[in-house]
């Protein structure tokens, strides 16, 4: 066991591999001849049409969706009218029946803080002079 410490102490500070003399000296000559020579390629020549025609795509695409806009906006026109109308008369049938547990409410509160029989005397004494 001390033996085997002894020897990874001893490698431990030294370098196991190493590079052949000379070898970075001619490496890029030698792998550029070794790769195979690519054909150029020409530009092809783009006609008009070519250059033209995504454009021609997006303006057909917003054409589109303007017809679509416009087709369902008026769809949703008509219907918009009468749940206008349905939540119009909600609202008002629902604002009346609220105003009204409201009021009932209010005289609750009342009644509750002037629980006292002569204050209720008082009150309708003076309700029934008027």
């Amino acid at each position: 066991m001390d033996r085997k410490k002894y020897i990874l102490d001893e490698l431990r500070d030294r370098n196991p591999f190493r590079v052949p003399e000379g070898y970075f000296e001619g490496f890029t000559e030698e792998l550029m001849c070794r790769l195979p020579e690519k054909p150029v390629n020409e530009a092809k020549e783009v006609s008009l049409y070519g250059r033209i025609k995504p454009l021609l795509y997006l303006a057909a695409a917003f054409a589109g969706l303007i017809v679509l806009f416009n087709t369902l906006n008026k769809t949703t026109g008509d219907s918009m009218d009468n749940t206008q109308r349905i939540v119009s008369t909600t609202s008002s049938t629902l604002s009346d029946t609220v105003e009204a547990d409201e009021d009932a409410e209010f005289l609750e509160y009342i009644e509750d803080m002037y629980a006292d029989k002569y204050a209720i005397s008082y009150i309708d004494d003076f309700m029934n002079n008027y």
